[in-house]
């Protein structure tokens, strides 16, 4: 074996009977100096004022965030209208396995679903852009507020 070399076994076992071996001596726990009366009261109201102001934050991010996620929404559709036939195809594809009767839009957007083969009610009480899927079970509603509301609230779940 070379120089020095101690096998792992050897290292493990415990000492024979009457050898003494080294105890370390456990580390000094040194005392650090007191903090003065008012840096501790500063160092609090820093933390209390820090808490505050995260909790200011998630108030205000929960309000916040529906109110820019619509006008940037709005912004994107004053540049470009949104594809009513696509908002329909994918809702057929979601609701597959039901019966879906008619597609009611605005009789402005009647025009935009020509390529969707599905019965169409023109509707004046809806706004441009906003479509209800009707179904033999139930109406579904697929206005733009509607769509926004639900991913809004995927976010805060």
């Amino acid at each position: 074996m070379p120089d020095g070399f101690v096998p792992l076994a050897t290292l493990l076992a415990a000492p024979p009977s009457g050898v003494q071996t080294e105890v370390e001596e456990e580390p000094k726990v040194v005392d650090q100096p007191a903090i003065p009366a008012e840096r501790e009261e500063m160092l609090g109201a820093a933390r209390r004022f820090h808490a505050a102001l995260g909790d200011a934050l998630d108030s205000a991010v929960q309000h916040l965030l529906p109110a820019i996620a619509r006008d940037v929404v709005g912004r994107e559709l004053r540049c470009a209208e949104a594809d009513l036939a696509v908002i329909v195809r994918a809702a057929l594809e979601r609701f597959h396995s039901e019966k879906v009767l008619s597609v009611r839009v605005n009789p402005s957007d009647a025009r935009a679903l020509d390529g969707v083969d599905i019965p169409l009610i023109a509707d004046p009480a809806l706004e441009p852009g906003e479509l209800w899927l009707e179904l033999r079970s139930g109406t579904i509603d697929l206005t733009l507020e509607t769509r926004l509301n639900e991913a809004l609230a995927v976010w805060k779940a």
